[in-house]
């Protein structure tokens, strides 16, 4: 199976508004049920300059999204986070860490960023390996910090330095 990652088009809205309406997709993001077309499409067009978006893609199918912020405030330019999500159906199969490494190596490479930090729901025990795989530490926990499925879950903040 071949994983292609590429910049988000406009064009992926139909796509991400699929991706994100899976149980999964939205449940361990900050993504509400049952997201519209028209909403992706308006936050495609209008993606900050300081925001890099990609999908990744099976056999012309997009399966994974994933947007990572170049902080801008003077004190923290050394510093991005991202938010990713997977089709359901595509978990387990490479393509979150082949979208992690995308955004890895265009911060750490590219962008001069010296640390990344995320926010994972503590009870995602799938994605804190994943990002544990990737070098990330978790460096504290947020207790009951979101609201999904009608109750409040504990967030972990993770990070990786570059040495």
């Amino acid at each position: 199976m071949e994983i292609k990652v590429r910049p988000t088009q406009v064009s992926d809205a139909k796509a991400l508004a699929e991706l994100y309406a899976q149980p999964k997709a939205h449940r361990e993001t900050l993504q509400l049920p049952l997201p519209s077309e028209s909403m992706w499409r308006a936050r495609l067009e209008k993606i900050p300059e300081n925001i890099y978006s990609f999908v990744a893609e099976v056999d012309g199918k997009v399966v994974g999204n994933i947007g990572f912020e170049h902080m801008q405030s003077p004190r923290l330019r050394h510093c991005g986070s991202f938010g990713i999500g997977v089709h359901d159906d595509y978990h387990g199969l490479g393509i979150a860490s082949k979208l992690i490494t995308t955004v890895l190596d265009l911060a750490e490479n590219w962008l001069q960023i010296k640390r990344v930090q995320i926010e994972v729901n503590a009870d995602n025990q799938a994605a804190i390996a994943c990002y544990k795989k990737f070098g990330f530490e978790i460096e504290g926990e947020a207790k009951c910090s979101v609201f999904r499925d009608g109750e409040y879950v504990s967030t972990y903040y993770m990070a990786r330095v570059k040495p």
